[in-house]
């Protein structure tokens, strides 16, 4: 068996992922607060996702900005079943997740679910694909790791 070479000791924080019901009204308390740049607001995004083993329709609402050196994202779900509606049924607000920019996904997907940290949610925008792993119980919340693919170049 091949085994997994995944380096963390480089890896940093670049996300703070925060689900809130109005990200709208949250996005001003941040700004205000913390003298925030202005949050973009991303459109409602609708897409299929894989949800505890199971296809799952989510819209959703984001809105991101910068602080920290860290990005900041605001999660508003529209409807759909998800980790974000877990969150807000458990009458939660708040930081949900951390995530990872990283390269090769299905490694870390793989290093992780090898160490009994089940991969929960996922699924991609665009070349952004990200995976959800349960570590509520161990970090006390999720951990996200996203893959940005860059395009496959044509062979002539």
């Amino acid at each position: 068996m091949e085994k997994i070479e995944i380096d963390l000791k480089n890896l940093k924080v670049e996300q703070l992922g925060f689900v809130y019901k109005d990200i709208e009204k949250q996005a001003k308390i941040f700004e205000e607060l913390f003298n925030m740049p202005k949050f973009a607001i991303i459109p409602e995004t609708t897409q299929v996702v894989k949800y505890r083993g199971k296809d799952s329709k989510v819209n959703t609402k984001i809105a991101i900005s910068r602080q920290f050196n860290i990005q900041i994202e605001l999660i508003q779900l529209i409807e759909g079943e998800s980790v974000f509606k877990e969150f807000l049924d458990q009458g939660r607000e708040g930081i949900h997740h951390i995530s990872l920019f990283i390269e090769d996904i299905d490694s870390y997907i793989e290093y992780f679910e090898k160490r009994g940290i089940e991969k929960i949610y996922s699924g991609s925008i665009g070349k952004q694909f990200y995976a959800y792993f349960d570590t509520e119980e161990t970090l006390g919340m999720f951990l996200e790791v996203q893959e940005t693919r860059k395009r496959k170049k044509k062979t002539s």
